[in-house]
């Protein structure tokens, strides 16, 4: 099998009587992991790499290769369904000893989870608990993590600092205060951050943690982790589909392809390989043609006029009135029937707030929001997994919008194959039997169902590796050019919005700061956001 790092490394000391050899064994070795599920091939097959105390590792792959399967498996994490059926993963503890991390029980595993392995989940709302507050759900990890912070006093500073380190700083009060679904995407990303690296632990896997931020916070947060493990020894394994989040935060990689490592090397070595097949490059002449659709003299699917949207904040006093804090201020937009308009701007600008009121997800407190005659909006969220339903099959999930919006000539199966889920049994599944690409997909199904004429979609491809996301957005770009319909597209990727979206506005404080041709903006950022944003992407 080809390693990923040399598996130990021999250093000879030599004095006036005597000759000594130091082994230091790597802090994780894996040995021919195969991982099956009922009735399937295998999901994980034959896998081996090591990887050295204080190295990175970078593990790239299409959706469903097994990725987020290994690291699974590396936490004793794995779904009851699927079996170990042969393999050795080797640890090594700090005190040299080595143990099989397959043979360990359930309470051996609470000694090692988040002291000596720690993880990063790819949906933060799902990771979270819904229903209880932010502070209680961190206090219990420190307590549990850190037992030598013995005073409620030390354990609520050491909780602040690792806020802070995952740049919660600002408004800190409100967020503790807060239930998951009352923050931003961004926001929930970097708890699930803070919460892995509260115990200290001394291997970190980051399963697509960036996926839900913004160009600026993921630089920042990709700095911090880099920092983190060069001052802790940290040892990290980086599991994604973004080859420039790759090539900053690993040294080595290792592809993945249907459950078996079919490239392994250096991370440049690997990414210069043309066999990786992980490139996001579009045609030319597709991106012209999209440029050349014009927006002009067409009809409008929405029209958004001073929106404002405030949150109330707390009372001072039992009979004061609560504080009011805007979220949304002034907001105006149009979007053209057919037109592509992106939505950017960091974490807790405001975004999903904007898209949640034209849903009518939430009642704004002043403004209009107009659309197109017998206009339909639907929205795709961020996390898919929590916007399904995780006992429905998907073809009960689908056929249930069919049947309220009585489209009886359509089916479930000819909505999973328009979004690339044809294959034989796919309607029968549920959500947990996907991975995080083919979830979105579903849900960007369920939204197609219902014929909108708007179509909001939150960060609804960040879940998807290079080659799917390219899929799904030529599949939305030919549906709403086809259909006449408007898409508006909340995203933190410059690059995306530069190559795909015809206008861009970007947004700052709950304020449109910037609005134009996406292309132009870009190329060109009048304000001080955009040019951050445009650095912080590469553009």
């Amino acid at each position: 099998a080809t390693t990923a790092t040399t598996a130990t490394t021999a250093t000879t000391v030599t004095t006036a009587t005597t000759v000594t050899t130091v082994t230091t064994a790597p802090l994780l070795s894996l040995q021919n992991l195969t991982i099956h599920f009922p009735h399937q091939p295998p999901a994980v097959n034959d896998l081996s790499f090591t990887l050295a105390q204080g190295g990175q590792l970078g593990i790239l792959g299409l959706s469903g290769s097994g990725k987020s399967l290994t690291a699974l498996a590396l936490l004793g994490l794995l779904p009851g369904s699927a079996t170990v059926s042969s393999g050795v993963v080797m640890y090594t503890r700090e005190d040299g000893s080595e143990v099989d991390l397959l043979t360990l029980t359930e309470k051996q595993w609470r000694e090692f989870r988040g002291r000596e392995i720690s993880l990063v989940f790819q949906e933060p709302l799902t990771a979270l608990n819904p229903v209880h507050r932010v502070e209680a759900q961190l206090m219990e990890a420190v307590e549990s993590l850190c037992p030598q912070l013995a005073t409620k006093a030390v354990r609520q500073q050491h909780l602040k600092e690792w806020l802070d380190r995952v740049e919660l700083g600002t408004g800190q009060e409100r967020i503790l205060k807060a239930y998951p679904h009352e923050l931003s995407g961004g926001q929930r990303q970097r708890l699930l951050i803070a919460l892995a690296l509260l115990g200290g632990p001394r291997l970190l896997i980051a399963d697509e943690p960036t996926t839900a931020l913004d160009t600026i916070t993921e630089a920042g947060i990709l700095r911090l982790l880099d920092k983190l493990r060069l001052e802790l020894g940290m040892t990290m394994i980086f599991i994604t589909h973004d080859l420039d989040v790759l090539r900053r935060t690993t040294a080595r990689t290792l592809v993945l392809r249907q459950g078996e490592m079919v490239h392994s090397g250096t991370t440049e070595e690997v990414l210069a390989l043309p066999g990786a097949g992980l490139t996001d490059t579009p045609k030319d002449a597709e991106v012209e043609r999209k440029r050349a659709f014009k927006t002009d003299g067409q009809p409008f699917a929405l029209s958004v006029i001073d929106l404002m949207v405030n949150y109330s904040g707390k009372r001072d006093w039992p009979w004061s009135s609560p504080a009011v804090h805007p979220a949304v201020r002034g907001v105006s937009f149009v979007v053209g029937a057919g037109e592509w308009v992106a939505l950017a701007g960091p974490s807790g600008c405001g975004k999903t707030t904007v898209a949640r009121c034209l849903a009518g997800l939430l009642t704004p407190s002043d403004g209009e929001v107009l659309l197109a005659e017998k206009g339909n909006v639907q929205l795709v969220f961020q996390d898919p997994f929590s916007s399904l339903n995780p006992s429905h099959s998907l073809k009960r999930i689908l056929e249930e919008v069919l049947r309220l919006r009585k489209y009886e000539n359509q089916t479930a199966e000819e909505l999973l194959a328009a979004v690339g889920l044809g294959g034989e049994g796919f309607a029968q599944r549920k959500p947990s039997q996907l991975s995080g690409g083919q979830r979105q997909r579903v849900a960007i199904a369920r939204a197609l169902a219902a014929r909108p004429t708007l179509l909001i979609a939150d960060e609804a491809v960040s879940a998807l590796d290079v080659p799917l996301r390219a899929d799904i957005l030529d599949l939305l770009d030919h549906i709403r050019q086809e259909k006449g319909i408007g898409l508006l597209f909340i995203t933190h990727d410059l690059r995306l919005v530069a190559e795909r979206a015809d206008r861009v506005l970007i947004m700052e404080d709950g304020l449109v700061v910037e609005e134009g041709n996406a292309k132009e903006v870009c190329r060109n950022p009048k304000s001080d956001l955009g040019r951050a944003l445009m650095e912080a992407g590469g553009l």
